[in-house]
């Protein structure tokens, strides 16, 4: 009980993390490539804090989920619920601030182009988040030197917003400022969430196969070298 209710706690002050530098961006994009490409680099400081201080991040656990025990994924889903807790906790607080007419605005272009998408189109998209989510977070694990660690911390993030991929959390805080709250939107929040997992699980897996492959390379290798 009191592993997920640290689990709870730790994912709420991350959703908030994610709000912070989702509001960054969304306050710093005004529709220029450089202004979008700043807000993408302040987007990061969300993700670095959460590997930093190794607070829970649906985004960044769901793709562990095979290399754990099943209980694990009653684990990622607390991680989950707390994480929309803190996105909407925070951004409904910030909403009651002068800054909301500027981020009201910008956010309420940008949900409706996320609505106005094919629901296909929104679940490739969030694959594809959830393998710079994967990248990101197993980069700075496996990189040795610090300089390696930040570039993998921040690089994947950038990518991601750049090209618009789908993140179920940061989305919990523009649909916020947005203030849509519809059927569709719950729906595309779905599609989100399930995309999100199946591209890391799915990148994770296929980084099992090689690592598999290799080995089973290099045994061979071992065993004509021994004849």
């Amino acid at each position: 009980m009191k592993s997920f209710l640290m689990i709870f706690i730790s994912a709420i002050l991350s959703g908030a993390c994610i709000t912070f530098g989702a509001t960054t961006f969304v306050l710093c994009n005004n529709g220029e490539f450089i202004s979008k490409f700043a807000g993408a680099f302040m987007f990061c400081i969300g993700l670095y804090t959460i590997i930093h201080f190794n607070l829970w991040l649906y985004t960044g656990k769901v793709g562990y989920v095979l290399d754990n025990k099943p209980k694990y994924i009653l684990e990622v889903l607390t991680c989950f619920i707390g994480n929309v807790v803190g996105g909407f906790l925070l951004s409904s607080l910030i909403a009651q601030t002068s800054i909301i007419d500027t981020l009201r605005e910008r956010c309420q272009q940008l949900v409706e182009i996320k609505l106005n998408s094919s629901w296909y189109s929104i679940l490739i998209m969030s694959m594809l988040c959830g393998v710079m989510i994967y990248l990101s977070v197993e980069g700075h694990k496996r990189a040795k030197y610090n300089l390696a660690k930040t570039i993998f911390a921040f690089m994947p993030i950038m990518l991601f917003i750049l090209c618009g991929f789908e993140h179920v959390i940061a989305n919990v805080t523009y649909f916020t400022y947005a203030g849509v709250f519809s059927a569709k939107a719950l729906l595309y929040f779905f599609l989100m969430f399930i995309g999100n997992a199946l591209g890391s699980i799915l990148f994770a897996l296929l980084l099992k196969v090689i690592e598999i492959l290799n080995e089973n390379k290099k045994e061979n290798i071992e065993v004509k070298e021994e004849n």
